[in-house]
């Protein structure tokens, strides 16, 4: 990121290599819509170019940083959109849930990102995760139940 400050195109192509597939699947995973996520993931390498010289390696990692910014482009599409149909699928399943849950889950399992990485990420504490965690996975089993039984 050092280089990435300084200008350097060849670091940040190196970047993007790294953390696009990781952003972009996050983001399909939070929106539901494959269309939005690779315009997401964009957005956050972008922002990483941009914004470089703002990241601070002694508070998060970058990866951390990076789905912290794809995070927040989630939420306020999210917030636009609200969904009204009702679940047909896991991905519809997810997109029903309370934003906070449905990234928990994004991050820890679609993402393999641990707990107090997801803290970082969110804002919140990794017992808050947890409980999130927990929440999450109750609801999206009720919503499939629900979509077995006529």
């Amino acid at each position: 990121m050092q280089q990435v400050t300084l200008g350097s195109a060849e670091a940040y192509t190196a970047l993007v290599r790294r953390h696009l597939p990781a952003i972009e699947v996050y983001a399909r995973r939070m929106l539901a819509d494959s269309t939005v996520a690779e315009d997401v993931a964009q957005d956050v390498m972008v922002a990483m170019w941009e914004r470089a010289a703002s990241f601070n390696p002694e508070k998060a990692r970058l990866t951390t940083w990076l789905h912290r910014i794809a995070h927040n482009r989630c939420i306020d599409i999210i917030r636009k959109d609200r969904p009204t149909t009702d679940a047909v699928s896991v991905d519809i399943a997810l997109k029903l849930l309370p934003e906070s849950q449905r990234t928990a889950l994004a991050l820890t399992y679609y993402q393999s990102l641990p707990n107090k990485e997801v803290s970082a990420i969110m804002g919140i504490s990794t017992r808050a995760v947890e409980s999130l965690l927990c929440r999450a996975r109750a609801a999206l089993r009720q919503q499939i139940e629900a979509q077995q039984c006529p």
